[in-house]
């Protein structure tokens, strides 16, 4: 994770002083993968989810449950309670270029019949995935505290964008 004196000399280096750089990290857990906001000391690979919570929380920052579906198969049909792997978290990435189609509607399904928070992945590994989805909010993020603050509330919601053409 860059430190915040990095972040404030790449916007000076580059004279994007206006330019939001939000820091966060991904990190294994034994849940799968988590993206953290508002945590900046080291975590364990893979370690029980509980712990890191624990820890993220007490620092007030969020945990959001990174491409659930990434290496795991879908069904059809929308389970009768959300897995504990998805209740456990502050909010689930529900559309991601690591999911097919199929897995992104599945996910989006799940967090809506159960009320769960859900964002956009910004995670792209080819042009083609760059801004293609998104998480929209209903303020200006100006900062980490901003970002943090409106998806713990569920002030957000994940979109996909679509370039008309």
């Amino acid at each position: 994770m860059w430190a915040e004196r990095e972040v404030k000399e790449l916007k000076a280096a580059t004279g994007a002083e206006e330019l939001l750089i939000l820091r966060g990290r991904e990190v294994a857990a034994s849940i799968g993968h988590l993206l953290i906001f508002g945590y900046y000391d080291e975590l364990l690979e893979n370690s029980p989810v509980e712990g890191i919570l624990e820890k993220v929380h007490e620092k007030g920052g969020i945990v959001i449950l990174a491409h659930p579906f990434r290496s795991r198969n879908t069904s059809r049909e929308i389970p009768n309670a959300p897995e504990g792997r998805f209740a456990c978290v502050d909010a689930v990435e529900v559309f991601s270029g690591n999911h097919t189609s199929d897995q992104n509607e599945y996910c989006r399904q799940i967090c809506e019949t159960f009320g769960l928070v859900g964002v956009g992945g910004s995670d792209a590994h080819s042009v083609d995935m760059v801004g293609k989805y998104l998480t929209s909010f209903s303020v200006t993020i100006m900062d980490e505290d901003d970002l943090i603050s409106e998806i713990g509330a569920g002030r957000c919601r994940p979109i996909v964008y679509r370039l008309e053409g």
